[in-house]
């Protein structure tokens, strides 16, 4: 491998320094990119974590706005205060109820006069404005990622552009120099990939400390769990929206079957949630101990060894 520069080389540096500097430089800035990215994700440490009595908070770290309120309809329903609506839905079951979580209240308040799945009311600017409150207390106990939050973790995934940039312009340099470029047009490839990975995932609600939170709380719960039948009457309302929260509106379909099935909770949520290559290639034509035909990708009749490396 020639290590040092002759007369032509691009930006003065022989195409296999070039090459191996860009490997370890790119190898470096993606794992700084997902180390940054999982120190946003992370959130507090694990031991300074306490135990989430909220159901809804709990419901809106596992599933989103409509899990929260099927546990609201869940807890109004072990009060008494809600009914499965004819055709579907739920309304409520009087005019005026007391000592409601806020979440339940707005929910309660939604349905009353009137009956509504269970989309119909997760968008109801009431109980969207009591789930904002909700997601801020999370977001303050570090158990979800604020939209500062977010938007740095989605910032941080476009780390790898400045490398795909230098090694854009090193092969445009090459090729206008007529040096070997397949090397790197094969990184570049690897790169746009790796990037185009990183700016589609999405970033997080919950951080890890939530999650850790939310699987700390579904063992703690674990008699609360569908299949072991628990008692509404027994666990009072808590139970009940906390049952749904961790495991689900089966829980509710467990515990007041007709109810669930009357009101259609589970089909009315699926509903309206809506649905939701391989590549691989060979350096071997270009190997140091094989020369590159004039139809190869390392550029018209050089060879990969003493050519450059096919580093531009």
């Amino acid at each position: 491998m020639r290590g040092i520069a002759a007369p032509g080389d691009t930006w003065g540096i022989p195409g296999p320094t070039f090459l191996i500097g860009y490997v370890v430089l790119a190898g470096v800035v993606i794992w700084m990119t997902i180390l940054l990215r999982r120190g946003v994700a992370r959130g507090p440490a694990t031991e300074n974590l306490l135990p989430q009595s909220d159901p809804f908070a709990l419901a809106l770290l596992a599933g989103g706005p409509q899990l929260v309120v099927q546990s609201a309809i869940a807890g109004l329903r072990s009060r008494h205060l809600v009914t499965a609506a004819s055709g579907g839905g739920v309304k409520a079951n009087g005019a005026t109820a007391k000592g409601l979580h806020p979440v339940e209240n707005a929910v309660f308040r939604t349905i009353t006069g009137r009956k509504r799945h269970v989309y119909q009311i997760a968008a109801d600017r009431r109980v969207k404005a009591a789930l904002t409150d909700v997601r801020k207390g999370l977001q303050r106990d570090g158990l979800m990622l604020d939209e500062a939050q977010r938007t740095l973790y989605r910032l941080l995934g476009l780390l790898p552009v400045t490398v795909i940039a230098l090694g854009s312009a090193r092969w445009w340099n090459g090729v206008e120099n007529n040096r070997p470029v397949g090397y790197l047009t094969l990184l570049l490839i690897v790169l746009v990939v790796v990037q185009i990975v990183f700016a589609v995932r999405s970033a997080p609600q919950k951080s890890g400390a939530g999650k850790l939170a939310l699987q700390q709380e579904i063992t703690r719960h674990d008699h609360l769990k569908p299949e072991y039948s628990p008692s509404w009457g027994a666990y009072g309302a808590g139970g009940a929206a906390m049952g749904v929260a961790l495991f689900g509106v089966a829980s509710l379909y467990a515990a007041d079957p007709a109810f669930a099935a009357e009101a259609e909770l589970r089909r009315q949520a699926a509903a309206s949630s809506g649905g939701g290559g391989d590549s691989s290639s060979t350096s071997s034509s270009c190997s140091s101990s094989s020369s590159c035909s004039s139809s190869s990708s390392c550029g018209g009749g050089s060879s990969c060894g003493g050519g450059g490396g096919c580093g531009g």
